[in-house]
C-alpha cells in the first residue's frame, strides 16, 4: 500500500539528517541558553576560532554606546587570542563599529570602506601576506544587514549589536573567505557577564552599559530597529563592573542607555522583596508613553544609589535619557548625594506641540518648561542640556520660531542641533544657522558667569588636543 502524507513526513528524515555531526552529537538533548553558548558549531573547527595573534584594529563612529560596544568586542576577541593595534595598516582585521542615527554618520563610513577598499587590494598582492578582514557592526550593520555583503564585496564579517560574543565564529568563517553575517536581535542579551576593556590606556573616565534598547518608539528614530526592546542589567553585575573601574584609578563613570533613566532589574535576585517588586513606573508630572507603566524590579533611582555608594571620590554621570523618566526621587537624589554630576541632559527635540505630537515623544511644551522649572527647584545649580531637530516634516516658520522661543525661556547650558533629511538643504542650513545663533549668546552669557569662580575639574585626554578640563557638574 502507498504510504499516506502524514506517514512519509512521520518517517521521513529530520533536521539531524541534513547538519553534520561530530563526534559528541547533541541532537538529542534540550539545553539551556548557557550551555548552549559553550558548544561548539558542528561546521567550525574549534582551533580556527582562536585569533592565533592576529591584530585588529577598531574604528568606532557615533555614540557612546559605540563605544561602549567596542570594548565589549575587544574583550571577547582577546580572550580567544586576537592582539589590538592603533595602526589600520598593521591590522588584519579591521572593525568599524558603525551608527545609523544620522545620515552623515553613514557617509563617513562608506568613505571608510572605499578606503579600505584599497588597503585590502594591496595587502592581498603582498606575497606571505595574512589577507585583510573587514568588519561592519552595530546599528548601520543591523540596518542593512547582508546588502553590505551583497552589494560590497570588500565586507567579510556583518554583525549586529546584539551579536558580538558571535564574534570569534564569524571572523572563522571570514577566514575561510565566507561571508559571515549574523544581526539577530535579542530579548535577553546585556552582556552583562561581560567586562569590557579598554581601548585606550591610562584612562581617566569609563563608560558603563546598563539596558540595551529602547521602547519608545519616536517617529524619527531608528534605535528601536537595530537596537532591539528595552532590557537591563542585573544591578550587581553593574555594581560589580563599576567597582573594578574604582580599583583601576576611573575618576569618572557615565552610565548608558539608549533610554537610560527607564532601567528597571527584573531579575529573581533583585525582586525578593515585594515592595520594590510591585512598584509601578513613575513618570514625570504630564508625560505620558504608549506602552503600559512597566511594573516590579528595582528601578535607576535604585542603582544611581548603589553606584554611587561605590566610591564618593568617583564622578556618576549617565546619558542619554528621556524626559518622561524623571521623578522627583531621581532628581533629589541628584541633589544629595555630592558625587552625582547635577548636569542632566533632557532632550526637548522641538518647541512645537504639534510637531511634539508627529514625533510621538510624549509630552506637550508645557508639560517640558514644567519639569525644567521642577528640576532647578530640586537641584539649584544644574547644568542643562539638550537635542534638538529642525526641519522636521511639515514644520513651519512659526513652529520653528516657537522651538527658539523655548530655547530662550530655558537658557540650556549647551545643546546638539541636528537638521532632518529632508526638506529643502538651504532652509535647514538657515534653520539651524538660526539656532546655533540663538544657543552662541546663551553660553556666553553663561561662560562670562564663570568667569573668576572655582570649579573642581577633571583633566581628560582628547583625541584632537593636548587636554580638555571638565568642571563638575
Amino acid at each position: 500500500m502507498p504510504k499516506t502524507r502524514q506517514e512519509t513526513l512521520k518517517n521521513g528524515p529530520g533536521l539531524e539528517y541534513f547538519i553534520a555531526k561530530n563526534e559528541n552529537s547533541h541532537a538529542n538533548r534540550i539545553y539551556t541558553k548557557r550551555e548552549l553558548e559553550s558548544l561548539s558549531h558542528p561546521y567550525v573547527e574549534v582551533s580556527s576560532i582562536h585569533g592565533q595573534g592576529r591584530k585588529v584594529c577598531f574604528e568606532v563612529y557615533g555614540c557612546q554606546m559605540n563605544l561602549s560596544d567596542a570594548e565589549i568586542v575587544w574583550s571577547i576577541l582577546q580572550k580567544h587570542g586576537y592582539e589590538k593595534t592603533y595602526d589600520i595598516e598593521d591590522a588584519d582585521v579591521v572593525l568599524l563599529v558603525t551608527c545609523s542615527i544620522r545620515e552623515g554618520a553613514e557617509k563617513k563610513i562608506w568613505n571608510k570602506l572605499d578606503h579600505l577598499r584599497g588597503m585590502k587590494r594591496r595587502r592581498a598582492k603582498l606575497k606571505n601576506a595574512v589577507p585583510m578582514k573587514i568588519g561592519v557592526l552595530g546599528c548601520m550593520a543591523e540596518r542593512l544587514k547582508k546588502k553590505l555583503v551583497e552589494n560590497d564585496k570588500i565586507i567579510d564579517v556583518v554583525a549586529g549589536p546584539d551579536s558580538y560574543k558571535d564574534m570569534p565564529r564569524l571572523l572563522a568563517i571570514a577566514n575561510e573567505d565566507e561571508a559571515a553575517v549574523n544581526v539577530l536581535l535579542s530579548l535577553e542579551e546585556t552582556y552583562a557577564d561581560v567586562i569590557p576593556l579598554s581601548l585606550s590606556s591610562n584612562r581617566i573616565s569609563a563608560y558603563v552599559s546598563i539596558m540595551r534598547g529602547c521602547d519608545n518608539m519616536c517617529t524619527y528614530c531608528i534605535v528601536p530597529y537595530t537596537r532591539g526592546r528595552e532590557r537591563s542589567r542585573n544591578v550587581s553585575s553593574i555594581v560589580e563592573e563599576v567597582k573594578y573601574l574604582s580599583e583601576e584609578g576611573v575618576k569618572e563613570v557615565t552610565l548608558l542607555g539608549q533610554n537610560v533613566n527607564s532601567y528597571q532589574d527584573v531579575s529573581a535576585s533583585q525582586c525578593g522583596n515585594s515592595l520594590v517588586s510591585d512598584r509601578e513606573t513613575q513618570t514625570s508630572r504630564g508625560f505620558k508613553t504608549i506602552y503600559k507603566p512597566k511594573k516590579g524590579g528595582l528601578r535607576f533611582v535604585d542603582l544611581l544609589y548603589q553606584v554611587s555608594d561605590v566610591n564618593p571620590e568617583m564622578r556618576i554621570r549617565f546619558t542619554s535619557p528621556h524626559p518622561k523618566d524623571f521623578p522627583d526621587e531621581v532628581l533629589q537624589l541628584i541633589r544629595d548625594r555630592d558625587n552625582i554630576c547635577s548636569s542632566i541632559h533632557l532632550p526637548a527635540q522641538c518647541g512645537s506641540n504639534r510637531i511634539l505630537n508627529l514625533m510621538r515623544r510624549g509630552y506637550t511644551r508645557e508639560a517640558y518648561s514644567e519639569l525644567v522649572s521642577r528640576i532647578r527647584a530640586i537641584i539649584p545649580n544644574v547644568t542643562l542640556s539638550s537635542d534638538f531637530i529642525c526641519g522636521f516634516c511639515s514644520e513651519t516658520d512659526a513652529e520653528f520660531e516657537e522651538t527658539l522661543t523655548l530655547i530662550k525661556s530655558v537658557k540650556y547650558n549647551y545643546a546638539f542641533l541636528f537638521p532632518y533629511r529632508r526638506g529643502n538643504f538651504f532652509l535647514k542650513q538657515y534653520e539651524g544657522a538660526s539656532l546655533s545663533v540663538q544657543f552662541d549668546s546663551i553660553f556666553l552669557g553663561k561662560n562670562a558667569s564663570a568667569v573668576h569662580s572655582w570649579k573642581l575639574v577633571i583633566i581628560k585626554p582628547h583625541p584632537k588636543k593636548v587636554c580638555f578640563a571638565q568642571w563638575m557638574p
